[in-house]
């Protein structure tokens, strides 16, 4: 990823837009891509509404915590990228809130409830996966939302 993203980067007459196109084309390589770290109350809610399983219409996206044509913006601007550094400063900039549309539609910054155990809703194309280890959390968590809405 590095070594195409310096590519990208030297080339002379292209578009900022068009990079920017580039590198999200590139950047779905990383197989660890928008790492699901947060979860609004909200969206907890809305999984408990649909039997903690992801349906198409339910309304949750993977709402993305730093802006990535910012993050490519950034990148492209500064040309004394060591490997390391240019990959700190892109993973840590590829997280998101699981969130529901609304939320994520809003103006408002992301309030994420639950810290996400890493390695839970896995990307799937554009997608993310739950299964029986989402869950079992989203299960957990939706029980001490119940829990503390009675005190």
């Amino acid at each position: 990823m590095f070594k195409t993203f310096l590519q990208v980067q030297a080339m002379e007459d292209i578009p900022h837009f068009v990079k920017n196109k580039m590198l999200s084309a590139i950047f779905k390589m990383n197989p660890n891509k928008w790492r699901v770290v947060g979860i609004t109350e909200n969206a907890v809610i809305r999984f408990a509404e649909h039997d903690f399983k992801r349906t198409v219409r339910m309304g949750i996206n993977r709402s993305h915590i730093f802006q990535r044509s910012e993050r490519n913006k950034f990148l492209l601007a500064n040309t004394n990228w060591t490997l390391e550094k240019w990959w700190d400063y892109f993973y840590s900039r590829d997280e998101c809130i699981l969130a529901t549309s609304t939320e994520n539609m809003s103006k408002e910054k992301l309030i994420s409830r639950f810290k996400v155990p890493s390695n839970l809703f896995r990307s799937s194309g554009y997608a993310y996966e739950v299964k029986e280890p989402e869950k079992k959390f989203l299960k957990k968590v939706y029980k001490e939302l119940t829990i503390a809405s009675k005190k």
